[in-house]
């Protein structure tokens, strides 16, 4: 069952070259040839599992990716169909009409196409944010005490300013009638929250 296979590496891009195999993007015009590290696409098949949500960010960068390579390709026509029209066979012309029509209409999908990814990333970051909040991960423990304590603070101060003022109230015409008795006024804030 051991049968062999031949692989034109010509069709992945790549290229026999004195320093090894190189792709488009390694040629002698870009510059130095990137490391082998770089260079080459490992699958990794016993890694960790995506989660859904990072399963989907990929996709819509891929989706990405694939709807700008479209971009391109439709501009392109679109230029060369409007270079025909201008050109002296009527027939021609009028079928370069309706392609560079054609052209932008599909560019526009694309565009929108875009948006709509845009969009669901925007999402995607606001849920992953929104995830790391009701986690409770990436808070700092003496920071929330802090604020604990100066929330209860302030309300504190607030409940015992309240209790003078409505003290000072009353003894105006009784001097005992407020010593020692529950007197909360309704005017505190968040009064009957605790």
């Amino acid at each position: 069952m051991d049968h062999e296979q031949e692989l034109d590496l010509a069709l992945l891009g790549l290229s026999p070259g004195a320093e090894g195999w190189r792709g488009p993007e390694n040629g002698p015009e870009n510059g130095p040839p990137r490391g082998s590290a770089d260079a080459a696409a490992l699958e990794v098949k016993s890694g960790a599992a995506l989660s859904p949500l990072d399963r989907l960010a990929a996709l819509l960068d891929d989706l990405t990716g694939e709807m700008r390579a479209q971009f391109e390709l439709f501009r392109k026509l679109r230029a060369t169909a409007e270079a025909l029209i201008e050109g002296a066979d009527e027939a021609l012309a009028k079928a370069a009409r309706a392609d560079a029509k054609a052209a932008t209409d599909a560019i526009a999908l694309i565009v929108r196409t875009l948006e709509k990814i845009d969009s669901l990333q925007r999402q995607l970051a606001r849920d992953r944010e929104d995830a790391v909040l009701l986690s409770g991960e990436g808070e700092d423990e003496e920071a929330i005490k802090a604020e604990l304590l100066r929330i209860i603070e302030t309300q504190a101060e607030a409940r015992a300013k309240a209790r003078l003022a409505a003290w000072q109230g009353t003894t105006e015409g009784s001097p005992a009638a407020g010593i020692g008795g529950a007197i909360e006024p309704a005017s505190t804030p968040d009064a009957g929250s605790g």
